[in-house]
C-alpha cells in the first residue's frame, strides 16, 4: 500500500508539472505574437496620398464578398461586411492587414485589381463600381 501511494503521488507530481509546462508555453506563444502585432501596430498612420489608388471596392470571388479599401484621418482601413481593419504600409506597393495577415499588392499595370495574399493563399481581387456611383 505504501508504494501505490509513492506511485500515485509521483504521478500526480508529473501530470501538475505537464500542464503547468503547456500553460507556460501557450501564455509564452500568445504574449511573442501580442508583441509581434503591437511593433506592427505602433505605425498605422501614414500617407494615405502615397496609397489612394488603393481606395475602392473589391470582389473577393472566392469568399463572395466584397472589401472596401478607405481613408480616414492619416490611416488606411479595409472594410469587409465582419470587420473594419486598420491597415499599415508594408512597402511602396503593398499594404498589410497585420491582425489576419492579409496582404494586399497593387499589380503593375492594372488599375483595376490588387494581389490579395493570406497565408500562403494567392488571388486577384477586382475592383467593383460602387451601386451609388454614376
Amino acid at each position: 500500500m505504501k508504494k501505490l501511494i509513492q506511485i500515485t503521488t509521483v504521478l500526480f507530481l508529473c501530470v501538475q508539472t505537464i500542464g503547468f509546462s503547456q500553460t507556460e508555453n501557450t501564455a509564452s506563444i500568445s504574449n511573442t505574437q501580442e508583441t509581434m502585432l503591437k511593433k506592427e501596430n505602433t505605425n498605422t498612420e501614414i500617407n494615405t496620398k502615397d496609397f489612394e489608388s488603393f481606395i475602392g471596392i473589391y470582389l473577393l470571388e472566392e469568399g463572395g464578398f466584397t472589401l472596401e479599401i478607405i481613408a480616414e484621418n492619416n490611416k488606411m482601413y479595409i472594410v469587409s461586411p465582419f470587420s473594419k481593419d486598420p491597415l499599415i504600409s508594408k512597402n511602396e506597393t503593398t499594404l498589410r492587414e497585420p491582425t489576419r495577415g492579409v496582404d494586399l499588392e497593387l499589380i503593375k499595370d492594372n488599375k483595376d485589381a490588387l494581389k490579395f495574399t493570406q497565408n500562403g493563399y494567392e488571388t486577384t481581387i477586382k475592383r467593383v463600381k460602387s451601386t451609388t456611383e454614376k
